[in-house]
């Protein structure tokens, strides 16, 4: 999936594993790394950081607000990976819009992940009509993830809820007890080096349906945020990753 970008300029904020991941992803596609900024710097004094045209961010989540502060004031366009920043939303919002810079963000940025969604919102309206058939959400990460739920997990939680109509509340972590037929368990485990398992699970007395995302490696994340810096580069405003895929999808029909 090589391709000629030679005038984009990425400034890479972040360069922990995913970081390194999408720098090699960019430079296979003929992308140029202005900047390196580590994945815990509280700001982005780096001069690289002046000449990019689009920033991608995987780093820590209290970062965020403040790197997009700073982008905004140098007018450049952002990636955003790093997930547990939705406090900040409306804060980054207004940043956006006032700055009339661009922003992409997802919880993932994986191709097959946000077929993984299409794919369960279907399913989800298809078991909103059988009341008999419960619903929950199992992800699997690393022992050094951060957050938890994972923020993909939240999002496939909000499929869902939204589909499924009887499903009203995520059920974070173990419950105390008996859980209520609105609240939808989404549930988490941490070990080793996974770098991502997420199931949903459809259970009824007569049987079982499981679906299944398992990411092999950083790559497909890597390419998404790529994607949708080549997308965002001349855009205002905030759109999720889903928004980019949609116009992808239609220019290439």
């Amino acid at each position: 999936m090589t391709q000629s970008n030679a005038t984009l300029r990425l400034a890479l904020i972040g360069y922990g594993k995913m970081g390194k991941e999408v720098e090699r992803v960019a430079i296979d596609r003929g992308i140029e790394i202005t900047a390196r900024v580590d994945i815990d710097a509280p700001s982005l004094s780096v001069e690289g950081v002046r000449t990019a045209d689009v920033a991608i961010h995987f780093a820590l989540p209290p970062t965020v607000l403040n790197h997009v502060e700073e982008l905004a004031k140098l007018h450049k366009s952002i990636v955003v990976g790093t997930t547990g920043w939705q406090s900040d939303r409306e804060r980054i919002q207004s940043l956006v819009r006032s700055s009339g810079i661009g922003l992409v963000h997802a919880s993932n940025f994986s191709l097959g992940v946000n077929v993984f969604y299409r794919i369960l919102k279907e399913a989800g309206l298809l078991f909103d009509r059988f009341a008999d058939y419960d619903v929950s959400v199992h992800e699997i990460h690393h022992k050094d993830k951060v957050d938890s739920p994972s923020g993909t997990a939240v999002s496939i939680a909000n499929v869902l809820l939204s589909t499924i109509k009887r499903k009203r509340e995520i059920l974070a972590g173990s419950p105390d007890g008996k859980i209520r037929p609105e609240q939808l368990q989404v549930s988490s485990g941490r070990i080793g080096s996974v770098v991502g398992t997420h199931s949903v699970r459809f259970d009824s007395a007569a049987d079982s349906i499981e679906i299944v995302h398992t990411a092999k490696n950083r790559t497909g994340f890597a390419l998404g945020a790529v994607i949708a810096a080549e997308w965002i580069k001349d855009k205002q405003g905030m759109y999720t990753f889903d928004e980019v895929l949609e116009d992808v999808f239609n220019q290439k029909r």
